[in-house]
Protein backbone atom coordinates (compact mmCIF):
# COMPACT_ATOMS: atom_id res chain seq x y z
CA UNK A 1 0.00 0.00 0.00
CA UNK A 2 1.24 3.47 -0.91
CA UNK A 3 0.42 6.00 1.81
CA UNK A 4 0.06 9.70 1.06
CA UNK A 5 -0.39 12.46 3.64
CA UNK A 6 -1.67 15.61 1.92
CA UNK A 7 -2.17 18.98 3.62
CA UNK A 8 -4.55 21.60 2.27
CA UNK A 9 -6.50 18.76 0.70
CA UNK A 10 -9.96 20.34 0.49
CA UNK A 11 -9.45 22.71 -2.45
CA UNK A 12 -7.07 24.05 -5.08
CA UNK A 13 -3.89 22.13 -5.82
CA UNK A 14 -4.30 19.92 -2.76
CA UNK A 15 -7.68 18.73 -3.98
CA UNK A 16 -6.20 18.14 -7.43
CA UNK A 17 -3.44 16.02 -5.91
CA UNK A 18 -5.91 13.92 -3.91
CA UNK A 19 -8.14 13.45 -6.97
CA UNK A 20 -5.16 12.12 -8.91
CA UNK A 21 -4.10 9.77 -6.12
CA UNK A 22 -7.45 8.03 -5.74
CA UNK A 23 -6.71 4.40 -6.51
CA UNK A 24 -7.31 1.14 -4.60
CA UNK A 25 -3.55 0.66 -4.20
CA UNK A 26 -3.20 3.99 -2.38
CA UNK A 27 -4.16 5.03 1.15
CA UNK A 28 -4.70 8.80 1.37
CA UNK A 29 -4.67 10.84 4.57
CA UNK A 30 -6.07 14.33 4.12
CA UNK A 31 -5.48 17.32 6.38
CA UNK A 32 -7.41 20.58 6.05
CA UNK A 33 -9.54 22.92 8.12
CA UNK A 34 -12.73 21.56 6.55
CA UNK A 35 -13.61 18.20 5.04
CA UNK A 36 -14.33 17.87 1.36
CA UNK A 37 -17.26 15.45 1.37
CA UNK A 38 -17.20 15.06 -2.41
CA UNK A 39 -13.68 13.65 -2.42
CA UNK A 40 -14.52 11.35 0.50
CA UNK A 41 -17.48 9.91 -1.43
CA UNK A 42 -15.44 9.52 -4.62
CA UNK A 43 -12.65 7.65 -2.83
CA UNK A 44 -15.17 5.30 -1.21
CA UNK A 45 -16.92 4.61 -4.51
CA UNK A 46 -13.60 3.74 -6.17
CA UNK A 47 -12.34 1.48 -3.39
CA UNK A 48 -9.62 3.82 -2.16
CA UNK A 49 -8.95 4.11 1.56
CA UNK A 50 -9.15 7.79 2.54
CA UNK A 51 -9.02 9.23 6.05
CA UNK A 52 -9.67 12.87 6.87
CA UNK A 53 -8.28 14.98 9.70
CA UNK A 54 -9.85 18.40 10.13
CA UNK A 55 -7.11 20.63 11.51
CA UNK A 56 -6.03 24.27 11.27
CA UNK A 57 -2.26 24.24 10.73
CA UNK A 58 -2.05 27.74 12.19
CA UNK A 59 -2.25 25.94 15.55
CA UNK A 60 1.30 24.63 15.36
CA UNK A 61 1.39 23.59 19.02
CA UNK A 62 -0.98 20.68 18.31
CA UNK A 63 0.75 19.22 15.25
CA UNK A 64 2.74 16.64 17.23
CA UNK A 65 -0.53 15.18 18.55
CA UNK A 66 -2.03 15.30 15.06
CA UNK A 67 0.84 13.28 13.63
CA UNK A 68 0.57 10.76 16.48
CA UNK A 69 -3.10 10.23 15.58
CA UNK A 70 -2.28 9.88 11.89
CA UNK A 71 0.41 7.27 12.41
CA UNK A 72 -1.82 5.32 14.80
CA UNK A 73 -4.01 4.37 11.82
CA UNK A 74 -1.14 3.37 9.51
CA UNK A 75 -0.59 -0.37 9.16
CA UNK A 76 3.20 -0.61 9.11
CA UNK A 77 3.01 -4.16 7.77
CA UNK A 78 1.31 -2.94 4.59
CA UNK A 79 3.39 0.15 3.81
CA UNK A 80 5.14 -0.09 0.45
CA UNK A 81 5.87 3.64 0.34
CA UNK A 82 4.87 6.71 2.33
CA UNK A 83 4.88 10.31 1.15
CA UNK A 84 4.16 13.61 2.89
CA UNK A 85 2.96 16.40 0.59
CA UNK A 86 3.15 19.76 2.35
CA UNK A 87 0.75 21.73 0.17
CA UNK A 88 -1.25 23.93 2.57
CA UNK A 89 -0.36 27.60 2.35
CA UNK A 90 -1.61 31.18 2.49
CA UNK A 91 -0.50 34.13 0.36
CA UNK A 92 -1.74 36.73 2.85
CA UNK A 93 -0.83 39.22 4.21
CA UNK A 94 -0.42 41.06 0.90
CA UNK A 95 1.12 44.28 2.17
CA UNK A 96 4.57 45.89 2.27
CA UNK A 97 6.56 45.25 5.42
CA UNK A 98 5.82 48.15 7.75
CA UNK A 99 2.12 48.10 6.87
CA UNK A 100 1.60 44.46 7.78
CA UNK A 101 -0.39 43.31 10.80
CA UNK A 102 1.82 41.31 13.17
CA UNK A 103 -0.77 38.58 13.76
CA UNK A 104 -1.20 38.12 10.00
CA UNK A 105 2.56 37.69 9.62
CA UNK A 106 2.63 35.14 12.44
CA UNK A 107 -0.24 33.18 10.88
CA UNK A 108 1.52 33.12 7.50
CA UNK A 109 4.78 31.84 8.94
CA UNK A 110 2.92 29.28 11.06
CA UNK A 111 1.04 27.80 8.08
CA UNK A 112 3.66 28.22 5.34
CA UNK A 113 6.83 27.43 7.27
CA UNK A 114 6.59 26.20 10.86
CA UNK A 115 3.76 23.71 10.27
CA UNK A 116 5.41 21.95 7.30
CA UNK A 117 8.74 21.92 9.14
CA UNK A 118 7.14 20.20 12.14
CA UNK A 119 5.22 17.81 9.90
CA UNK A 120 8.41 16.88 8.04
CA UNK A 121 10.34 16.41 11.27
CA UNK A 122 7.66 14.21 12.82
CA UNK A 123 7.26 12.30 9.56
CA UNK A 124 10.98 11.46 9.58
CA UNK A 125 10.81 10.45 13.25
CA UNK A 126 7.73 8.26 12.90
CA UNK A 127 8.99 6.47 9.77
CA UNK A 128 12.62 5.94 10.80
CA UNK A 129 12.09 2.20 11.22
CA UNK A 130 9.92 1.78 8.12
CA UNK A 131 11.51 -0.54 5.58
CA UNK A 132 10.06 1.28 2.59
CA UNK A 133 10.42 4.29 0.31
CA UNK A 134 9.88 7.57 2.20
CA UNK A 135 9.43 10.92 0.50
CA UNK A 136 8.51 14.52 1.32
CA UNK A 137 7.33 17.06 -1.24
CA UNK A 138 7.06 20.69 -0.18
CA UNK A 139 4.98 22.83 -2.54
CA UNK A 140 7.12 25.87 -3.21
CA UNK A 141 6.64 29.02 -5.28
CA UNK A 142 8.55 31.34 -7.55
CA UNK A 143 8.13 33.74 -4.63
CA UNK A 144 10.70 31.67 -2.78
CA UNK A 145 13.36 32.72 -5.29
CA UNK A 146 12.17 36.17 -6.39
CA UNK A 147 11.21 39.24 -4.32
CA UNK A 148 7.83 40.86 -4.95
CA UNK A 149 6.53 44.17 -3.61
CA UNK A 150 3.87 43.40 -1.01
CA UNK A 151 4.76 39.74 -0.67
CA UNK A 152 7.57 40.09 1.88
CA UNK A 153 6.00 37.63 4.29
CA UNK A 154 4.98 35.09 1.65
CA UNK A 155 8.31 35.23 -0.20
CA UNK A 156 10.21 34.78 3.05
CA UNK A 157 8.08 31.83 4.13
CA UNK A 158 8.65 30.02 0.83
CA UNK A 159 12.38 30.81 0.67
CA UNK A 160 12.70 29.37 4.18
CA UNK A 161 11.04 26.13 3.09
CA UNK A 162 13.31 25.78 0.07
CA UNK A 163 16.35 26.06 2.34
CA UNK A 164 14.76 23.70 4.85
CA UNK A 165 14.43 21.08 2.11
CA UNK A 166 18.06 21.50 1.13
CA UNK A 167 19.18 21.08 4.75
CA UNK A 168 17.05 17.98 5.30
CA UNK A 169 18.39 16.57 2.03
CA UNK A 170 21.97 16.96 3.26
CA UNK A 171 21.11 15.37 6.60
CA UNK A 172 19.24 12.43 5.10
CA UNK A 173 22.05 11.47 2.75
CA UNK A 174 23.92 10.23 5.83
CA UNK A 175 21.11 7.78 6.66
CA UNK A 176 20.94 4.14 5.55
CA UNK A 177 17.40 4.57 4.22
CA UNK A 178 17.21 8.30 3.53
CA UNK A 179 13.98 10.21 3.19
CA UNK A 180 13.93 11.84 -0.23
CA UNK A 181 12.79 15.45 0.00
CA UNK A 182 12.04 17.89 -2.81
CA UNK A 183 10.51 21.32 -3.26
CA UNK A 184 8.14 21.70 -6.21
CA UNK A 185 7.47 25.10 -7.76
CA UNK A 186 4.08 24.79 -9.49
CA UNK A 187 3.88 28.05 -11.39
CA UNK A 188 0.60 29.96 -11.60
CA UNK A 189 -2.53 27.88 -10.97
CA UNK A 190 -6.24 28.68 -11.22
CA UNK A 191 -7.01 28.34 -7.51
CA UNK A 192 -8.71 30.33 -4.72
CA UNK A 193 -5.27 31.73 -3.84
CA UNK A 194 -5.15 33.47 -7.21
CA UNK A 195 -8.57 35.00 -6.50
CA UNK A 196 -7.19 36.49 -3.28
CA UNK A 197 -4.25 37.95 -5.20
CA UNK A 198 -6.49 39.50 -7.87
CA UNK A 199 -8.74 41.04 -5.21
CA UNK A 200 -5.88 42.65 -3.26
CA UNK A 201 -5.08 46.36 -3.22
CA UNK A 202 -2.93 47.95 -5.93
CA UNK A 203 -1.15 50.08 -3.33
CA UNK A 204 -0.18 46.91 -1.47
CA UNK A 205 0.72 44.72 -4.47
CA UNK A 206 2.23 46.43 -7.50
CA UNK A 207 1.85 43.43 -9.82
CA UNK A 208 -1.91 43.07 -9.34
CA UNK A 209 -2.70 44.03 -12.96
CA UNK A 210 -0.25 41.40 -14.23
CA UNK A 211 -1.98 38.71 -12.18
CA UNK A 212 -5.41 39.85 -13.32
CA UNK A 213 -4.18 39.58 -16.91
CA UNK A 214 -2.99 36.02 -16.26
CA UNK A 215 -6.64 35.13 -15.59
CA UNK A 216 -8.00 37.15 -18.52
CA UNK A 217 -5.51 35.57 -20.93
CA UNK A 218 -6.15 32.02 -19.72
CA UNK A 219 -2.53 31.69 -18.58
CA UNK A 220 -3.37 29.94 -15.32
CA UNK A 221 -2.87 26.18 -15.33
CA UNK A 222 -5.57 23.91 -13.95
CA UNK A 223 -5.05 22.31 -10.52
CA UNK A 224 -5.53 18.91 -12.16
CA UNK A 225 -2.71 19.47 -14.66
CA UNK A 226 -0.31 20.74 -12.01
CA UNK A 227 -1.27 17.95 -9.61
CA UNK A 228 -0.26 15.38 -12.23
CA UNK A 229 3.14 17.11 -12.50
CA UNK A 230 3.56 17.08 -8.71
CA UNK A 231 2.98 13.33 -8.68
CA UNK A 232 5.31 12.89 -11.66
CA UNK A 233 8.04 14.76 -9.77
CA UNK A 234 7.53 12.67 -6.65
CA UNK A 235 7.79 9.46 -8.66
CA UNK A 236 11.03 10.40 -10.44
CA UNK A 237 13.64 7.71 -9.82
CA UNK A 238 16.62 10.05 -10.00
CA UNK A 239 15.59 12.60 -7.38
CA UNK A 240 18.39 14.80 -6.09
CA UNK A 241 17.79 15.04 -2.37
CA UNK A 242 16.84 18.55 -1.30
CA UNK A 243 16.39 19.76 -4.86
CA UNK A 244 13.92 22.33 -6.19
CA UNK A 245 11.94 21.12 -9.20
CA UNK A 246 10.06 23.65 -11.30
CA UNK A 247 7.00 22.59 -13.25
CA UNK A 248 8.73 23.78 -16.44
CA UNK A 249 11.32 21.04 -15.89
CA UNK A 250 8.53 18.54 -16.59
CA UNK A 251 6.79 20.22 -19.52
Amino acid sequence: MNYYIVTGASKGLGLGIVNNLIDPKNNIICISRNKNETIIKRAKSEGCQLNYFEYDLNHVEGIDDLIDKIFSIIDTNKVKSITLINNAGVVTPIKPIGKTDSNAMIKSIHINTIAPMILASQFITHTKDFNCTRKICNISSGAGSNPYYGWGTYCTSKAAMDMFGRCVGVEQEKENNPVKIISFSPGIIDTPMQEIIRESNEDDFELIHKFRKFKEDGALRSPDFVAKKVIEAINKKDLDNGSLIHIMDLI
